[in-house]
């Protein structure tokens, strides 16, 4: 079935005006991955830019080799040579980041866009205003960094309860990076919130599901025993699944996957930092698809275990997360600031139903 071209327009509308916050004369590179993203939406991006005066310059490029550790230079000069980047095509997070602060424009504005397709684009998720998507991050991010404790439990069985600590003792330091540049990197349609430090964590994490690649629950979870921060021992409650390949998304899909992680990490950086109980997180998009490759989605998150960039992320679904014994942030996955007054009448504002 082919998408409804109005509902498109909004999902670029959206991405346009409100992500990518396109002002008149200012440049806009469309980096576009031949294969990964229509060309048509592509067109439609070009026509709603030039709409608020921007002027768009689209580069087209063949899939980049993964594990590259620099960006080609072609690529390299196009994006300095604009105000701000739309990403249609995979490219290292991390690399580009590297490369715009060498040149003194860390602060460069660019958008990762998930959308590539029309009827992804034309989806609810998509359509959702991403300024209420941003408002409802920096929330719970006010929320989460003024805790004490924190305590998340799930249908499947996981009992955790620990201590919030700082932010600069989680685990991902790009997010670290970026969150000193008020998001320069945008994720459009949705975004997750940062990761919340977690210090003498106590109780069972039940690993439910495999994470980006797929959100179909495991037969059974994956019970990881925690005790004083850190992982002491874990088990299948049941049978573990196996001969399902993960790909690129470091998620841990069998046992053996588990232990070669874990044991890959800990040649790295040694027990105590590859097994401690580093941080949590997961999304906010009350739209969010629940689909294989969206990470933003309420009703799923996941915590980090070892201190590392190639952390072990266990993922948990329907999730409820209580701060200091008292305030419940998530409800069987459903995230309770969206009842507070401001979003309300935010939401009224921009036209969203919550």
């Amino acid at each position: 079935m082919d998408a409804d071209p109005t509902q498109v327009r909004a999902g670029v509308e959206n991405l346009v005006r409100h992500c990518l916050s396109a002002e008149p004369g200012e440049s806009i590179l469309l980096l576009n991955e031949h294969g990964g993203v229509d060309a048509g939406l592509v067109s439609l991006m070009e026509e709603v830019i030039a709409s608020v005066g921007a002027k768009a310059y689209s580069l087209w490029i063949d899939p980049l080799a993964r594990g590259s550790k620099e960006l080609p230079p072609v690529l390299g000069a196009a994006v300095l040579a604009t105000d701000k980047l739309v990403m249609n095509a995979n490219v290292n997070r991390v690399v580009l980041l590297e490369h715009l602060k060498a040149h003194d424009q860390a602060t460069h504005v660019r958008i990762n866009n998930r959308m590539r397709q029309p009827e992804r684009m034309a989806s609810e998720h998509a359509r959702f205003d991403w300024r209420l998507v941003m408002a409802l991050a920096g929330r719970v991010e006010e929320v989460t960094s003024q805790a004490r404790s924190y305590r998340i439990t799930t249908p499947a069985g996981t009992d955790l309860s620990g201590r919030v600590v700082g932010p600069t003792e989680v685990t991902d330091s790009f997010f670290a990076q970026d969150a000193e540049l008020s998001r320069t990197e945008r994720v459009f349609p949705g975004e997750v919130y940062a990761p919340v430090g977690s210090g003498e964590a106590q109780g069972t994490i039940a690993f439910d599901h495999p994470g980006l690649a797929s959100k179909e629950p495991f037969p059974s979870p994956l019970l990881l025993n925690i005790k004083d921060n850190m992982l002491t021992g874990f088990d299948w409650k049941g049978a573990a699944p196996t001969n399902v390949k993960d790909g690129d998304t470091q998620t841990v899909w069998s046992k053996e996957q588990l232990e070669g992680l874990l044991a890959a990490n800990v040649a790295k950086v040694g027990n105590e930092k590859a097994f401690i109980v580093d941080s949590w997180h997961g999304g906010m998009h009350p739209r969010a698809e629940k689909r294989p490759g969206q990470l933003s989605e309420p009703k799923t998150m996941h915590v980090h275990i070892g201190r590392l960039a190639n952390t072990l992320s266990a993922y948990l679904s329907d999730q409820t997360v209580v701060l200091d014994g008292e305030r419940t942030m998530f409800e069987n996955g459903t995230l309770c600031l969206l009842k507070e007054p401001d979003f309300q009448a935010m939401a009224t504002e921009y036209g969203v139903n919550l």
